[in-house]
């Protein structure tokens, strides 16, 4: 089960790390001089879908991109360790009901 959780971990890092180098492909000319960019609304749901903690954190404190690849790493780690606790809880009660 650690495994897993560690897997869900990586995968919310994962997921910062590429919206992270998403935001500076797109924002490159603005950071250095070009016209500035607005984000769709999709986009915006998407990423706080994806990624809470930004709409968590992100909307009233400074957060860098270091600190919100970790906190979104324990975010998803958090809500695998909920996901995998019912998944064994819902395994264990089927092996029980089979016999």
């Amino acid at each position: 089960m650690v495994r897993r959780i560690s897997l869900w971990a990586l995968a919310g890092a994962a997921v910062a790390f590429f919206w992270f180098l998403y935001f500076i492909w797109l924002t490159w000319d603005a950071y250095h001089g070009g016209p500035g960019f607005v984000f769709s609304p999709i986009t915006e749901a998407m990423v706080n879908v994806t990624a809470p903690v930004r709409p968590l954190f992100g909307r009233h404190l400074a957060v860098t991109w270091y600190c919100s690849i970790a906190l979104n790493a324990a975010i998803y780690a958090c809500v695998g360790l909920a996901v995998e606790t019912a998944r064994l809880g819902l395994r264990s009660g089927m092996a029980r009901a089979r016999h």
